[in-house]
C-alpha cells in the first residue's frame, strides 16, 4: 500500500513539475506592432528600427517589436482611431494630424515659430508646446505618450522656375501647401496663392504649371526626386520643424509590467538623442542631394526671417482664435517664447 501511494505522489510531483515547465517552455514574446506610413529610406523609420534594435535587446525576449512601414497597417492620418481601438500598438504620426483633438499640438506652425532655427524651435517644441499637449493627446487617443517627440528638419519653398531669393520673391506664386489652416496663412502673408494638391499629383502640377512651387522638407523632395518634376530652387525658410509623437495604445501598455514600461520607456529616451541627430543629417544630405541634381539652395538671413515673423505674428491671435487653442496655454508659450530670445 506505501509503494502504491508513493508511486501515485511521485506522478503528482512530475505532473506539477511538467506543467511548471511547459508553462516556462511555451511563454511567447508580447508583439508589439508599429505602425509607420513612410517607406524605409525615411528618416523616422531608421530612428524606429534603431529604437526597437535596443528595446528588442533590453526586453531580453519579453517583446517581438517589430516596425511595419510605408502604411502597411495604416496611414498617419488613421492611427489615431486605431490606438483608441487597439488596432496597433505603437505609431508616431506627425503633431499636425493630432490637432483636430488637440489643438494647441499644432502649436508649431504658428507665427512666433516662423524662421525659427532647429535648436530654437526644438527647444520651444520640447518645453512649451510638448508637456501641455501630451495629457491632452493621451486622453484623446486612448494613448501613452513614450517621451519626447521626433523632430525633423524645417520645412521650405520649392519652386520650378522663379529663383527665391528673399521673402518678397514669392509674392503672386501658385505654391501647394499641405492642408491647414496655419500654413495656407503663413504663404498667403508671403503673398502667395495657395492651391491644395495631393503629393502624389504634384509632379504633374508642376510640370503642367498649375502651381509655381511648394512647400515640403529637403528630405520628402528627394524621397519623391521633384527635380524631375522640373524644380530648380528651394528657398529654406525653416517655416516650421516637424515632429512626430511617440503614442503606445493604453490596451497595449497596461499588459506590461511596471519594469517593462521602464525598459520601453528607456528605450525610447536613450536612442531620441540620436534619432534626432539622425533626422538633421538627412536634412543635409538631402540638400546635398538636391545640389547634386541641379536644385540652387537659397537662405534668407535671420533678420529678414525676424521682420517676417513679428508681420505674421500680426495675424495670430485671430489665427488662435480660429483654431480655437486654449488661452492659457498661448499665454505659457508666449512666455517661453520671450524668455528665449527671439
Amino acid at each position: 500500500m506505501f509503494n502504491k501511494l508513493y508511486s501515485k505522489l511521485l506522478s503528482a510531483v512530475a505532473v506539477v513539475a511538467m506543467a511548471s515547465t511547459a508553462t516556462i517552455s511555451w511563454a511567447e514574446p508580447l508583439e508589439m506592432r508599429i505602425s509607420l506610413d513612410t517607406g524605409p529610406a525615411h528618416a523616422r523609420n531608421k530612428a524606429m528600427v534603431e529604437f526597437v534594435k535596443v528595446l528588442n535587446e533590453r526586453a531580453a525576449g519579453q517583446l517581438e517589436v517589430k516596425v511595419f512601414g510605408s502604411a502597411q497597417l495604416f496611414k498617419d492620418r488613421d492611427v489615431a482611431k486605431a490606438l483608441r481601438q487597439g488596432g496597433i500598438d505603437m505609431a508616431a504620426p506627425g503633431f499636425w494630424y493630432l490637432g483636430g483633438m488637440v489643438p494647441e499640438s499644432t502649436a508649431a506652425m504658428l507665427p512666433m515659430f516662423y524662421g525659427l532655427d532647429a535648436k530654437a524651435a526644438i527647444s520651444l517644441i520640447d518645453t512649451g508646446v510638448a508637456p501641455w499637449a501630451n495629457s491632452r493627446i493621451e486622453a484623446k487617443t486612448n494613448s501613452h505618450v513614450l517621451g519626447g517627440w521626433l523632430t525633423m528638419g524645417g520645412t521650405s519653398y520649392f519652386l520650378v522656375e522663379k529663383r527665391v531669393e528673399t521673402h518678397e520673391d514669392i509674392d503672386g506664386l501658385k505654391l501647394r501647401v499641405p492642408g491647414g489652416v496655419l500654413l495656407a496663412a503663413q504663404a498667403e502673408t508671403l503673398g502667395a496663392i495657395t492651391v491644395q494638391v495631393p503629393f502624389s499629383d504634384l509632379p504633374l502640377a508642376l510640370s503642367q504649371g498649375t502651381v509655381d512651387g511648394f512647400l515640403s522638407s529637403a528630405e520628402s523632395v528627394v524621397s519623391a526626386k521633384l527635380w524631375d518634376a522640373g524644380v530648380k530652387y528651394e528657398f529654406g525658410d525653416n517655416g516650421f520643424f516637424a515632429a512626430y509623437v511617440p503614442l503606445i495604445s493604453n490596451s497595449f501598455w497596461e499588459q506590461l509590467s511596471p519594469e517593462l514600461q521602464e525598459i520601453v520607456t528607456g528605450a525610447w529616451r536613450d536612442t531620441l538623442g540620436d534619432a534626432r541627430a539622425t533626422t538633421a543629417a538627412a536634412q543635409i544630405k538631402a540638400r546635398t542631394t538636391l545640389g547634386e541634381h541641379g536644385v540652387t539652395v537659397l537662405l534668407p538671413t535671420p533678420e529678414a526671417s525676424a521682420i517676417v515673423r513679428t508681420k505674421m505674428m500680426e495675424s495670430q491671435d485671430a489665427l488662435i482664435a480660429k483654431m480655437k487653442m486654449d488661452p492659457e496655454f498661448i499665454a505659457q508659450l508666449t512666455a517661453e517664447f520671450e524668455r528665449s530670445g527671439n
